[in-house]
This record gives structure tokens, sequence and C-alpha cells, in this order.
């Protein structure tokens, strides 16, 4: 496991499920880590949903979930590929959410995340450099 990296394989539950409770491990132990809640790069630069797993992690660990912004990204590499093209990149911390045991609460807090950072992309990609 390079850099600390811990892998999820969707396509098998119980490998899926050993990566969640490793990464809840980490969190006992001490650790930052860091989810890209998507799950998959984007192609065109477009935030996509965010699956429930990191939201799921926050709230059994009771940890804080900070939203992050990364712009340039996919400028520096492209999804699929291998070839990295300098750049700069440009990342955005927003204030911590605090997670909460009800579900449909929970559902909602995501949401609010992942507005946070589309929000926070738009504006900022959006900026006098920009116009």
């Amino acid at each position: 496991m390079a850099a600390g990296y811990i892998p999820v394989e969707r396509d098998n539950r119980k490998k899926a499920y050993e990566a969640f409770n490793k990464t809840l491990e980490k969190i006992k132990e001490g650790c930052s880590i860091i989810i890209f809640p998507e799950g998959t790069r984007s192609e065109d630069g477009e935030i996509g949903p965010f699956k429930k797993g990191s939201n799921l992690i926050a709230s059994r660990s009771k940890s804080p979930m900070v939203p992050i912004t990364i712009i340039g990204s996919g400028d520096i590499i492209k999804k699929g590929s291998a070839t990295i093209t300098p750049g700069p990149i440009r990342i955005i911390i927003s204030p911590p959410v605090e997670p909460v045991s009800d579900k449909k609460e929970n559902a909602a807090i995501l949401e609010s995340i992942r507005k946070t950072i589309v929000d926070t992309h738009r504006q900022r990609d959006a900026g006098p450099d920009k116009q």
C-alpha cells in the first residue's frame, strides 16, 4: 500500500467492506484521510454525484468532513492518460462539516458538501483571470 493508499474494489463487496474497515482503523490511529467521493475521475471536468461511503465513514468515525475543491487538475492529467502536463492547480479548503447519525440528514449533508464544492469550483473557475 504505497503512501497509505487504500484501494476500493467497488465490484467486490467483501473487498470494499475490508477497505471501509481499514479506513476506519486508520482514522482511529489518528490518520487524516482523503476521499474523492465521486469514486472516479471526471472526463469532462463536471463534478459527478457523490457516493455515500465518505459520509458513512465520517458518521461511523464521528469525524468531520472538510470539503476541498481542486481546480485545474483535469488539465494536468486527463482521465485515462499517463501524460502529465505542467500547469497551475488551485486548492480551496472550506469549513469542516460534522456528520450526524440520521441517514436522511447525512444524505442532505453529503449533497450540501457537493454543492459547496461545485459552487466554489464555478466561482473560482470564473474568476477575473478566466473572464
